[in-house]
């Protein structure tokens, strides 16, 4: 009689990820087995793939509950008693500390990356779709309360996501050596800040005379 595995509670998959994710980190995709997860978990290595059929299935949880986390955190700052331009600055730093663990969760070059991104192609097009909602959500708040002189919040969330994924795109082809131990994130935390700040001096609304 075959024994019946007992269904994936919150505790055990927030252990599994926590497993998975410390060694992803350390090591890459590529280098982590199943086995490796099994053992820092504690469970035979058959229940483990019961609840994850492939090693990539971990991955894509990570990155889940990744994205799930920023989410959250920056819903709680949309409902922040501050102003809207703080509220795009917080956006933007929060976003560049997500790219960071992201990046370093992969230990992989930019090549590898993008041989690697495509398994997870729905996961970012899922995550830029609530980025672009919640983006809207702040400029059209700022916009609303007089703050911010804009003729499409649509387009202006667009282009922020467009230069954000450009700015990263831009620091992982210039790595080019996993794993990644100092990315130059100190460069990129300037190139954001400036962005937001050059951004915010063109949609400031500023009373006139």
């Amino acid at each position: 009689m075959r024994t019946k595995v007992p269904e994936l509670s919150r505790e055990k998959e927030t252990l599994i990820l926590n497993a998975a994710q410390k060694r992803f980190a350390l090591y890459g995709l590529n280098k982590v087995t199943m086995d490796e997860i099994a053992e820092d978990v504690g469970m035979g290595k058959a229940s483990l793939y019961y609840y994850f059929p492939t090693k990539e299935d971990i991955f894509r949880g990570v990155i889940q509950r990744e994205q799930r986390e920023f989410l959250e955190q920056m819903q709680n700052v949309v409902h922040q008693q501050i102003s809207v331009s703080d509220k795009l600055r917080k956006y933007m730093l929060q976003r560049l500390k997500y790219s960071s663990q992201l990046f370093n969760l992969s230990s992989l070059n930019h090549q590898s990356w993008m041989d690697l991104k495509p398994i997870f192609k729905d996961l970012f097009n899922n995550f830029a779709g609530e980025e672009q909602k919640l983006l809207m959500h702040i400029i059209r708040e700022g916009k609303q309360a007089g703050e911010f002189e804009v003729s499409s919040p649509e387009k202006v969330a667009h282009l922020i996501l467009h230069v954000l994924q450009g700015l990263r795109l831009r620091l992982f082809r210039a790595t080019t050596t996993p794993p990644i131990q100092q990315p130059p994130y100190d460069d990129l935390e300037k190139e954001t800040t400036l962005f937001v700040e050059s951004l915010l001096y063109g949609i400031l609304k500023r009373n006139s005379n």
